[in-house]
């Protein structure tokens, strides 16, 4: 199911640091988003993306159906024990432990997740998977009282899309975020980026994200 890891030998500072080189590598948009965050709020945004990673990459490790939902069912299995106090010797796992037990992220919230990208991996549509989700599961870890729904609904999808160089027919305009908000959503600003078709180099990357981080528009 992914990296696996002894709670005896490594500790939540170890397992952490190993989670943020991975969402590093494997999503760099979000992980910069993520370092405008406060340290705690960063290493939960790290768990969490981490978490969607290991539900993104079903996809692209089995085809058959059958295998795609024993892996969801899999992290089902891993949240429910993690309420016994039972958490399974996979790094990811034993951050979720940390995180939950500290009321940063929610069971139901991550089981939402799952239930989603399993919808989406069985229609083999990308344009389901819970990136609406994910995005307000990010919000809530950086500003709990705020109510973003309606927008993460109407731009996440758009986002994802682009960011697969998929063409969008009728973009969203331009939104503007709260501060405390924008390390959760600061990424999103790229897809006008993307619209554009060129391939965006690292540092319109980095340039796009700080832009929303300064002025909230996303």
């Amino acid at each position: 199911m992914g990296s696996m890891t002894s709670p005896a030998s490594d500790s939540l500072t170890v397992i952490f640091a190993r989670l943020d080189a991975r969402v590093r590598r494997v999503d760099e948009e979000r992980w910069l988003s993520s370092r405008y965050a406060t340290a705690s709020q960063r290493q939960s945004l790290i768990v969490l993306y981490a978490f969607y990673y290991e539900l993104a990459r079903v996809r692209v490790s089995v085809t058959d159906p059958t295998m795609g939902q024993i892996r969801f069912q899999w992290w089902r299995d891993a949240l429910s024990e993690l309420a016994d106090g039972k958490p399974r010797q996979h790094d990811v796992v034993l951050a979720l432990a940390d995180e939950l037990s500290d009321a940063h992220l929610s069971a139901d919230a991550l089981g939402r997740i799952i239930d989603q990208f399993e919808a989406a991996f069985l229609a083999t549509d990308r344009s389901q998977e819970p990136e609406d989700l994910l995005a307000g599961a990010a919000a809530r870890i950086c500003a709990p009282g705020e109510d973003v729904a309606a927008l993460v609904q109407r731009i996440a999808p758009e986002w994802a899309a682009l960011r697969r160089g998929e063409a969008v027919s009728d973009p969203a305009p331009r939104d503007r975020v709260a501060s405390n908000l924008r390390p959760a959503l600061a990424h999103f600003r790229l897809r006008h980026v993307w619209r554009r078709g060129a391939k965006a180099g690292k540092l319109t990357i980095r340039l796009s994200i700080l832009m929303a981080v300064l002025t909230g528009a996303v």
